[in-house]
């Protein structure tokens, strides 16, 4: 039987998993500002000889695959920061240079005052869970 950690590396490798940094933008008294990073998780499915449709069985598992390493990568005490894991959104998105990928979106943004920018606690949260990524064997980079 496969330890926790072994489990994760596993689901990682079955779906192809990588991850994307993302800034967080909002409007704020007329203004875009950045309030926080979005930490999104990709990964991919094989469909056999199905077509590709949106929200299918295989998407869901995935997406649940993507949630267990979500959840075991988020820091697990309370910090200034929160982390938020956006629900489901039952699509496949692709940047027209891979295959089509489900992606789960982790929301890291201050517990309090929202629309302060990214701070010291954000840059460590970030970092906690890019180290948790990289032990599991999930690779990534930084978009702006």
């Amino acid at each position: 039987m496969l330890n926790p950690g072994e489990q994760l590396r596993a689901r990682a490798q079955r779906h192809t998993v990588r991850y994307e940094i993302w800034p967080h933008w909002e409007v704020h008294e007329g203004r875009r500002v950045v309030v926080g990073v979005d930490l999104e998780l990709h990964g991919t499915h094989d469909h056999g000889h199905s077509s590709l449709t949106p929200g299918c069985p295989a998407c869901r598992e995935t997406f649940a695959d993507l949630r267990a390493i979500a959840e075991a990568v988020i820091p697990a005490e309370v910090r200034p920061s929160v982390c938020e894991i956006e629900p489901f959104d039952r699509s496949l998105h692709s940047d027209g240079r891979g295959p089509s990928e489900v992606v789960l979106v982790i929301r890291l943004m201050h517990r309090v005052d929202y629309f302060s920018p990214p701070d010291a606690c954000e840059d460590r949260c970030l970092a906690d869970m890019e180290a948790a990524l990289k032990e599991i064997g999930i690779g990534g980079r930084k978009r702006h």
